[in-house]
């Protein structure tokens, strides 16, 4: 506990005490300074399949590594997030914000929509890292309001609701779009939220540039496995390096979903993907989004 002691006046005047690794998001207009109260509520979730959390400077018990690797899973499938947290003893000569930067493109390879809390033992600068839907969703001020909270909790010696109530940050990621290249500004992003919500089917929106030399067929399908395990539901994929949309399920696909694909190509290809995720929504009996011209 005692990396926290030389903190403790910072933090009930400032309310953080995690090293800025992510960038302004766009949705901080009405950002203010005072740390409001958060709920906070651990939930029930499923066994995770694969590895989250890697304690690397032991500060977990083994009961705390297993909740708060489930939940890390969780967001993994559920908001579709490359979730994970690493604490360390030895940051290697890097700075917080590049020791991050590595653990996640070392976990991930720097792909995907990303949270990645770090326990720094070493310079006693944590950090939060951020990237794709985790940098449009998560305001600033949501995430200066979770650390002045988490640090009153890891100082009151509970790492791992800190731990948690940091990776629940993850809940305020959209939940019918993954926005890996931020290629929607904030409020056209709330707006086709709103609008894939109100569909016929269950279908989720993952905006990609994929420079892999994996097919965006088996990107796709990768995305559908995490999130639909039971195979009910749609998963659309559009694309900004090749200008396309495409579309998966383990179930058949409605034909005026494949009509509208067709159309919503045609969009693509002029960089109109605003307007071809709506011929998407339509053609599901949703209603579709609007943004105001003006902006």
């Amino acid at each position: 506990m005692k990396k926290f002691i030389s903190f403790t006046m910072a933090v009930l005047a400032l309310g953080l005490f995690l090293c800025g690794c992510a960038s302004k998001s766009s949705n901080d207009s009405n950002s203010n300074t005072e740390a409001t109260s958060q709920p906070f509520t651990e939930r029930e979730v499923e066994t995770a399949e694969g590895t989250f959390i890697f304690d690397n400077a032991g500060l977990l018990s083994a009961d705390d590594i297993k909740v708060c690797n489930d939940y890390a899973g969780w967001l993994y499938s559920q908001k579709l997030i490359n979730a994970a947290v690493v604490t360390t003893n030895d940051l290697g000569g890097k700075s917080p914000s590049d020791y991050a930067l590595e653990q996640y493109n070392k976990l991930y390879e720097g792909k995907g929509s990303g949270l990645l809390v770090l326990i720094n033992n070493d310079t006693n600068e944590d950090c939060i890292w951020r990237t794709g839907s985790c940098l449009s969703d998560i305001s600033q001020t949501s995430e200066d309001n979770a650390v002045y909270w988490a640090t009153k909790e890891i100082v009151g010696g509970s790492y791992r609701r800190g731990i948690l109530r940091l990776l629940q940050l993850g809940e305020l990621c959209t939940d019918h779009i993954v926005d890996n290249t931020q290629l929607f500004s904030y409020d056209v992003m709330t707006s086709l939220e709103k609008a894939l919500a109100s569909c016929k089917y269950d279908v989720t929106l993952l905006a990609s540039r994929n420079g892999s030399s994996t097919s965006n067929e088996d990107v796709l399908k990768s995305y559908y496995k995490r999130k639909y395990k039971s195979g009910e539901g749609i998963m659309l994929m559009a694309d900004t390096n090749t200008k396309t949309m495409i579309a998966y399920s383990d179930e058949k696909l409605p034909v005026k979903l494949n009509q509208a694909l067709i159309e919503a190509n045609k969009l693509t290809a002029k960089d109109d993907y605003f307007g071809a995720v709506n011929k998407i929504i339509d053609a599901l009996d949703g209603k579709t989004a609007s943004v105001d011209k003006t902006e």
